[in-house]
């Protein structure tokens, strides 16, 4: 077949999984969170009216902060915050039903004499109505004592996660998980608060070092197992992370590349998984304080992988690349070999190189470990001719030019040596026993490298693989490359998609006064690498920086990818 023919062919099917992908997502009914945010109010009235509600008055009664503790429609919240005078309260709401009503009764007191909200006494068939993100002043007073208690709303999830003495390490601990899940019915739950079982660790290489905003792994366990079960609508599975994007100045960009991923690539084993993972956002409590906002997410897995289990009729791999390392002693980029094997002290690892799945012992690591090695040494040191000749029996051309794409579409300066997941599948079909590139950690993005200081709009980012791609051209790849940003280019990685993105996330998070609590529990942040980097929390700042940047970023990418097609050199001419 003719290469044009050829090209035109592959860009049309391109241009089909595109649009099947954006009509799929499209036709998913919207999660509560992701109706616009602008519209949403909550609707509060008495469970019963008070005979002769009276009006609040500041007399001589003495305050009592804890005269009362709301429930709303029989479910209890979380004590936000307990100042010496007033507590907060923070209810989680659903709103599949449309705007949600919340019947109102109080715990505590007897014989309440006056009950308003916002100065609007409140009775059983009059409502008053509060946005959801504002707070809600709820005035109590009986005969002996008045109080003031502050109501918030919000349409994300809240969990507490609570550890004994509430002390967390690098180790697994055993702890509690207690979800309140507005849309607990959605999900197959028959309340609104569930308890887990599980143990739970700190996790993170960088963000690890960060003392104000933990990022945790946990584990769901049943009868001292690990316990496989679905979290708020997600997949099932006994392994979850809680991310906290501390060094994102916008808390999105992750999830929202993670989403991009999603719809420009499917793995080809499993049309229906593309490698990246999902997640919900959240608000945490460590035992009884608040901690912020963070994201229930899944993990980079085997399962999500689409990968059989180990020992069955199919071999399959899966690597990921951790530290850049040094030249010396760094496989992850195709920088050098080394001087030791794979698994040669370490069964798992291969200096920056990790074997994820399957997990092996010293004596068949050999196995799962040859074949990477091969495929490094092809692109280290491999001649002209035997890269062209044997490239593609390691990777899948179509899945790196749009690997490559994404990630300097998006500005990722920290996927080309670490963060990369490589999986194969090895079965009779020769489409999935080559390696499938899929990015991992994504918060260094769009503008901002690790340390949060700002990145260059005109910098490439690409390792020795890459390099050799584009110079050497093998079955015409720099036409793969060239056709593969004409068709994303106005799709899912333009400007006003990616963008759209980040707006529905953050619909959700502002809608739910989210955004305040977070910027009032970590309004800084201050980077490990540098004193220099800091910021201050703001994400409507961030979020005008980040469309900026992808527009200057995009518009300067359409030439120096013409370039690159046509002079196979990565070196501004």
């Amino acid at each position: 077949m003719q290469l044009s023919v050829r090209i035109a062919i592959r860009r049309l099917i391109l241009l089909l999984c595109t649009a099947v992908a954006a009509a799929l997502f499209a036709c998913v009914p919207a999660r509560a969170e992701e109706t616009a945010a602008a519209e949403r109010q909550v609707l509060i009235c008495l469970q019963e009216s008070l005979p002769d509600n009276q009006p609040y008055v500041l007399d001589g009664r003495p305050y009592q902060r804890d005269i009362a503790e709301p429930v709303l429609n029989g479910e209890r919240g979380l004590l936000y915050l307990r100042t010496t005078q007033v507590n907060h309260w923070l209810f989680p709401v659903s709103y599949e039903a449309g705007t949600p009503v919340l019947y109102l009764t109080l715990e505590g007191i007897q014989t309440p004499t006056s009950i308003s909200i916002n100065e609007i006494p409140l009775s059983a068939d009059q409502p008053v109505a509060v946005p959801l993100g504002d707070v809600a002043e709820l005035r109590i007073a009986d005969a002996n004592a008045r109080c003031l208690i502050r109501l918030m709303f919000t349409a994300l999830p809240i969990i507490r996660l609570d550890t004994p003495g509430n002390t967390y390490k690098d180790t697994d601990s055993p702890c509690t998980l207690t979800i309140l899940d507005p849309d607990f019915r959605t999900h197959g739950l028959s309340e609104q608060s569930t308890t887990y079982e599980g143990v739970v660790s700190r996790r993170g290489g960088s963000s690890a070092r960060y003392s104000e905003k933990h990022p945790y792994n946990f584990s769901l366990m049943k009868d001292g197992k690990k316990w496989d079960h679905s979290l708020l609508g997600l997949r099932t599975d006994s392994d979850w992370l809680l991310d906290s994007a501390f060094s994102d100045r916008s808390r999105m960009r992750n999830r929202v590349l993670m989403d991009v991923w999603d719809e420009i690539y499917r793995l080809p084993w499993d049309q229906t998984l593309s490698g990246a993972t999902k997640g919900v956002y959240v608000e945490l409590f460590i035992g009884k304080k608040y901690a912020g906002l963070y994201v229930l997410g899944e993990k980079q897995d085997r399962q999500q992988l689409g990968l059989p289990k180990a020992g069955g009729k199919w071999f399959s791999s899966f690597f990921r690349t951790t530290e850049k390392g040094n030249n010396n002693q760094s496989p992850a980029g195709f920088v050098s070999l080394g001087k030791k094997k794979p698994g040669q002290e370490d069964p798992s690892l291969w200096y920056n190189v990790e074997l994820r799945y399957p997990g092996v012992s010293q004596d068949d690591c050999a196995a799962h470990w040859n074949d990477f090695y091969d495929f490094t040494r092809l692109v280290v040191a491999g001649s002209k001719k035997d890269f062209a000749e044997k490239i593609t029996d390691y990777v899948d051309l179509d899945n790196l030019a749009r690997y490559w794409l994404f990630v300097n579409a998006t500005d990722l300066t920290d996927n080309m040596r670490k963060n990369m997941t490589f999986v194969r599948l090895d079965n009779a079909d020769p489409r999935f026993n080559r390696y499938q590139l899929i990015p991992w950690d994504m918060d260094a993005s769009l503008g901002r490298y690790y340390s949060s200081k700002r990145s260059r709009v005109r910098e490439l980012v690409y390792n020795s693989l890459f390099e050799r791609l584009v110079r050497e051209n093998p079955q015409d790849f720099r036409a793969l490359l060239l056709s593969d940003w004409q068709a994303l280019r106005d799709g899912p990685l333009s400007a006003d998609s990616i963008m759209a993105h980040f707006q529905r996330y953050y619909d959700l998070i502002k809608g739910s006064g989210a955004d305040q609590r977070e910027m009032a529990k970590h309004p800084t942040f201050k980077s490990y690498v540098n004193d220099a980097f800091h910021f201050t929390l703001d994400f409507e700042d961030e979020l005008r920086y980040i469309r900026r940047f992808l527009e200057n970023r995009l518009k300067w990418l359409d030439g120096r990818i013409t370039e690159i097609c046509r002079t196979g050199s990565f070196k501004q001419p």
